[in-house]
């Protein structure tokens, strides 16, 4: 069962909206985000949040379970939240692998949803690690890079992974430079996109091969893609 003390039940809430009761998301209705995100969310306790969130994340595994390498040496999630998928990862990788770990490292005073060129945060790195650390993952095999500063990963990443993050809620172009640098001919990715910016036309002139592997359908709608062959390179 994941482990969450205060501090990342907060966090996980304000990152999962899914995680919200029906009362929780009337609240945030009524009062609006600000109030929301700075007041309420603090009492928000739930007894049964661990198990909810294992749950969530186990369902959020089997969308691309069966598309994950079998022989990898490292992972980089862009968009990592609480890195909580991370978690499942390494249970799967049994500790081999080294996970480089992408996000803000600050709880903006108002939460903005859906699309923008620069989204915004709700989160805390150091939190991040603690949380990490106490399901499982060893302190070395965790790499967390702050974006709002200068991202230096040297290393060749062997799986590129962004969940409701890159693609969904800001571009993808927003990290191709870093891309170019990472990557190599042999490196996957499985990541979101949301209508309006991005299509499959679009996703196909960045990869060699892309496929559709889940689609939900929601306030914004989500395709999640499993692509190789990344042609910036």
């Amino acid at each position: 069962m994941i482990e969450l003390n205060r501090k990342s039940r907060k966090l996980i809430l304000l990152q999962r909206n899914e995680l919200l009761s029906k009362k929780q998301k009337n609240l945030r209705r009524r009062f609006g985000r600000f109030i929301f995100t700075n007041v309420f969310v603090n009492f928000f306790q739930k007894k049964n949040l661990s198990e909810l969130t294992e749950h969530l994340f186990q369902q959020e595994l089997e969308t691309f379970k069966s598309y994950l390498p079998k022989n990898i040496n490292n992972i980089l999630d862009i968009g990592c939240g609480l890195g909580v998928i991370n978690i499942f990862l390494n249970r799967i990788y049994q500790n081999q692998l080294d996970f480089f770990m992408l996000d803000k490292d600050k709880i903006d005073r108002t939460i903005k949803y859906g699309f923008s060129e620069n989204y915004e945060s709700y989160n805390d790195l150091a939190e991040t690690k603690n949380l990490l650390c106490k399901n499982g993952i060893k302190e070395e095999q965790i790499h967390l890079r702050n974006v709002d500063k200068k991202i230096e990963i040297n290393s060749k990443i062997d799986l590129i992974i962004s969940l409701k993050s890159m693609g969904y809620h800001y571009p993808l172009e927003n990290y191709l430079n870093l891309l170019k640098e990472i990557c190599t001919k042999d490196t996957e990715f499985i990541f979101d996109f949301t209508g309006g910016r991005y299509n499959t036309e679009v996703i196909n002139k960045y990869f060699e091969l892309s496929k559709v592997i889940y689609e939900e359908e929601s306030i914004h709608p989500l395709k999640r893609l499993h692509c190789k062959g990344f042609k910036y390179l």
